[in-house]
């Protein structure tokens, strides 16, 4: 009997045959064969220099590729041809398979951005003709690789035997196969967690649409234990973050094989302990987020200011002669074009944002732009610096008014909730667009992220209660609540984010102070 559900969180082929044929088939082209698979003989000259034009296109005139005569042939390095060629539909997944782990190890060594085409077709040993025959662009091909990695995976975790042990088990052996897999594939790994951010908003939309079945997924291993407890849908889908945010950071190490399976496995018992504290959830925490009437300020044109704009107002400053310091002046500037970013990337996405539009918006000239910043880059990446460092000023003030540990956590939570959700724009910047337009800055994000868990650290009222025992605690705790963060704001709830503080308030406290008292803490 074989489990009925399915992880979709990553997924890693064992392994992609590029060049094995069937046990036992036909051998063509005086191949050896070794354990059923061909091994070609070297290429003569004339061939090195028809693989190099594609195989699927004849030569013409010239030694041109030719398009005549292509249509049925089989242009696939180490498949048969002549009496003994495949089927139409074998070479074309064959094809599709080579494709596939053209693009993992391209993606693996180059990353997304600077992976081509002809890079994929030079690994696949196909011509750009037989590409464009699968596939739109590179990005469908991304998009389609993550779609057949994480299959590959999915069918895989329904084959794991269901035992009769409780939820912690089941658990337990979920993630140990999960993170065997990726151990096995960390090139596979490395495209899934930590380069589909580059896919732009389909592959943010993967992302999200894969976490949602793994949080379904999570609820429904909590079924099997005894009782009438339960798990919180919000707590679930944190459960997602924290084990994205593990294997996310290991991967990104590039660590060997060997090296990353140790470490994953040393953390499956601390992963569980985490998990464990939170079930079963007591009744004041509800299952779902409830509305709630939040009363926070407006943001105003620049991120933070708080200060909405006057339906009346003249965008820029005064044109010509004026009085106004020089200082104030170049503030000003400053913070029109971060709130410019901000508001057309969260309008129209991240490739859409051109320097014209920024100045138009921003009510300033080309030339003043380029006196403040270099590049759209180094403007885009102020503003997320800018946001961030806001939005920890909004949780330094809800602090100063508090005497204990955990009011202090209730309430910086909470500030940040509303900080995020008085500026949608922003927010979605920091969380969603940030990742799209430079991962190759997703490591500052992550170091922006961690920065939260001072909140755990600060020394209100003689600081938290209690140490726990689980090292990771602060790691899980952060990624379980971006995750949180990241899904309203993808799904466009970003002005209800304060409806969350309970639930986030919960998982912040519970590994300290348990979860009856962080129950209570937050009702």
């Amino acid at each position: 009997m074989s489990a009925q559900r399915s992880n979709p969180l990553v997924g890693f082929p064992s392994s992609i045959k590029v060049e094995a044929v069937a046990e036992g088939g036909r051998q063509t082209g005086g191949g050896a064969k070794r354990g059923g698979a061909r091994v070609k003989p070297a290429a003569s000259r004339p061939e090195r220099a028809k693989s190099r034009r594609g195989t699927d296109a004849p030569a013409g005139p010239n030694g041109a590729p030719s398009t005549r005569g292509t249509r049925g042939t089989n242009d696939q390095k180490g498949l048969p041809r002549g009496p003994q060629a495949l089927p139409r539909d074998e070479v074309a997944a064959h094809q599709r398979e080579r494709l596939v782990d053209a693009m993992v190890q391209a993606v693996n060594e180059r990353g997304v951005v600077a992976t081509t085409i002809s890079d994929l077709v030079a690994r696949a040993g196909i011509s750009r003709r037989t590409f464009y025959e699968h596939f739109e662009n590179k990005e469908a091909c991304l998009l389609a690789t993550y779609d057949t990695v994480v299959e590959t995976e999915v069918q895989r975790l329904l084959m794991l035997p269901v035992s009769g042990d409780g939820w912690r088990e089941h658990l337990e052996t979920i993630i140990r196969a999960l993170f065997d897999a990726i151990a096995e594939r960390p090139d596979a790994a490395r495209l899934i967690c930590v380069e589909m951010g580059a896919s732009g908003e389909m592959g943010v939309q993967r992302w999200a649409a894969g976490a949602a079945r793994l949080e379904r997924f999570i609820s429904a291993s909590f079924e099997r234990a005894p009782g009438p407890g339960t798990i919180p849908g919000p707590v679930a889908r944190a459960f997602v973050g924290a084990l994205r945010k593990i294997i996310y950071t290991r991967v990104r190490e590039e660590r060997s094989s060997r090296s990353l399976k140790a470490e994953l496995a040393r953390i499956v018992p601390e992963l569980l302990d985490w998990i464990g504290c939170y079930y079963p959830s007591p009744p004041g925490i509800p299952h779902r987020p409830r509305a709630r009437r939040v009363r926070y300020l407006e943001g105003g044109r620049a991120p933070g200011t708080l200060s909405p704009p006057a339906p009346w107002g003249v965008r820029g400053l005064p044109r010509g002669e004026h009085n106004l310091p020089r200082g104030f002046v170049v503030f000003n500037q400053r913070e029109r074009i971060f709130d410019a970013i901000a508001k057309l990337t969260a309008r129209n996405g991240y490739p859409a944002l051109s320097l014209e539009d920024i100045a138009e918006k921003a009510a300033v000239s080309l030339q003043t732009f380029y006196t403040h910043f270099e590049s759209k880059e180094e403007a885009f990446l102020a503003t997320y610096e800018v946001g961030h460092t806001r939005a920890k000023a909004a949780v330094n003030r809800a602090l100063a008014h508090q005497t204990d540990w955990i009011g202090g956590v209730r309430a910086g939570v909470t500030a940040l909730l509303e900080f995020l959700a008085s500026e949608p724009a922003l927010a979605h910047l920091s969380c969603v667009d940030i990742l799209i337009a430079y991962p190759h800055v997703a490591g500052r994000v992550e170091e922006a992220n961690a920065a939260y868990t001072e909140l755990l650290d600060m020394e209100l009222g003689g600081g938290a209660p209690s140490q726990p025992s689980i090292g990771i605690v602060g790691e899980v705790i952060v990624g379980g609540v971006f995750e949180l963060l990241h899904d309203y704001i993808l799904t466009g709830r970003t002005r209800r984010l304060p409806e969350l503080a309970d639930h986030v308030t919960y998982i912040a406290l519970t590994p300290f102070i348990g979860s009856e008292a962080a129950a209570e803490a937050v009702s």
